[in-house]
């Protein structure tokens, strides 16, 4: 192990560094106190130079916005006469036409399983038995509607009324017995439905069992949206046309479901805004009320950044014929109020600027690393005096 280290260039430098000679540190000493102080000169001489391509930037900064621009109209808000117009408006949607009615009817329908039942007291009767009543079914309702019974030969039933039926077969029954007596009961059938997809708890198939549903008892029976209404919009779908509604549309004109209606439920995209630059949280926020406000824009950001926000420079960008940027100035007392009262629409940009001073503090931290090393180089130099 000894004879290892020896041969090691650690070995060589240690004994280099004990027994070298003394012109050799002094060679070394004077090269360092001759060129430190100049590379640390150099390097502060360099800072002013670089410094405005150095610092890192998070967007456009307050003075190139409010510069004159052709690409959009600048609009500063400074009292309730600037604030925009109210909002997104709702309460869209056409009904659609009528196709089959009500998706519900008491007529006897295809595949309906129907009991015929005929009570007769004379035993010479072809219909009298002792135990009971004479029971005929269930039958299940063909295509054409015509069911065959004994003795009375084939009876129509397709969209009649069970007591139609049973009037017809009376009027069947007298030749055969003038003392029989017939009536006609459902024993089941197969529901019409309608569907609900989309963003809704419990999607799929829902039975029009009833009378009289209508498009909010269709979306009422599948658990309704998953949050809340205003995030979607509600499309209908009646005989290949498509009958699109905002949640006041919908809720405003319910309108009788039909068999095979479907109606989807999705996102609402143009319900959300964006909120960008020197704030807590950058995200995108769907709407978190129907008309939601500045100040609501805010606070779903958690607010602007203490340490990196200048509340002089809030911004609105809006897309529009032509396209707008409002400014706000939150450093007056009275804007704060003026946030709670402009209205936001859909694809809105918030977007706060950065002060001044965060980013000669990005700077600052960019060149912590350099300053360190002079630091060290000058206390080589120090050591080697």
């Amino acid at each position: 192990m000894e004879t290892l280290f020896k041969d090691s260039p650690l070995h060589r430098i240690t004994n280099f560094l004990r027994h070298g000679s003394s012109s050799s540190m002094n060679s070394i000493s004077s090269m360092m106190s001759r060129r430190i102080p100049f590379s640390i000169l150099s390097l502060f001489l360099w800072i002013p130079i670089t410094s405005c391509s150095l610092i890192s930037e998070s967007g456009p900064q307050k003075k190139r916005i409010t510069a004159e621009s052709m690409d959009y109209e600048l609009v500063p808000v400074n009292s309730r006469a600037d604030l925009p117009p109210p909002g997104r408006i709702y309460g869209q949607g056409q009904v659609p036409q009528k196709i089959k009615g009500s998706g519900y009817t008491d007529k006897v329908r295809e595949r309906d399983s129907l009991r015929f039942i005929i009570t007769d007291l004379a035993e010479e009767s072809p219909f009298f038995t002792r135990s009971g009543p004479f029971t005929y079914g269930p039958v299940e309702v063909p295509q054409d509607g015509l069911v065959s019974l004994p003795y009375l030969g084939s009876i129509q039933t397709l969209d009649r009324t069970l007591a139609a039926i049973s009037a017809e077969l009376n009027e069947k029954l007298k030749p055969v017995s003038n003392t029989a007596q017939a009536a006609v009961s459902r024993s089941s059938r197969i529901a019409n439905t309608a569907n609900v997809v989309g963003e809704v708890k419990t999607p799929g198939p829902v039975p029009l069992e009833r009378g009289n549903i209508d498009s909010l008892d269709l979306l009422a029976a599948s658990g309704g949206p998953r949050e809340q209404e205003h995030l979607y919009k509600y499309t209908l779908r009646r005989n290949g046309l498509d009958y699109v509604f905002d949640y006041q549309g919908f809720r405003q004109r319910p309108f009788p479901v039909e068999e095979g209606d479907l109606l989807s439920v999705t996102t609402d995209t143009s319900n959300r805004f964006y909120v960008m630059g020197a704030i807590n949280r950058p995200t995108i926020v769907p709407f978190p009320v129907p008309a939601p406000t500045l100040a609501d824009a805010l606070a779903a950001s958690a607010g602007l950044d203490e340490r990196r926000s200048d509340p002089s420079g809030v911004f609105v960008f809006r897309k529009g014929e032509p396209d707008q940027v409002f400014t706000i100035d939150l450093k007056e007392p009275a804007s704060l109020l003026l946030t709670q009262r402009f209205a936001l629409k859909g694809e809105d940009i918030i977007y706060v600027t950065e002060a001044p001073l965060a980013r000669w503090n990005r700077l600052i931290q960019q060149f912590l690393p350099l300053s360190q090393f002079s630091q060290a180089a000058y206390n080589i130099d120090r050591l080697s005096q």
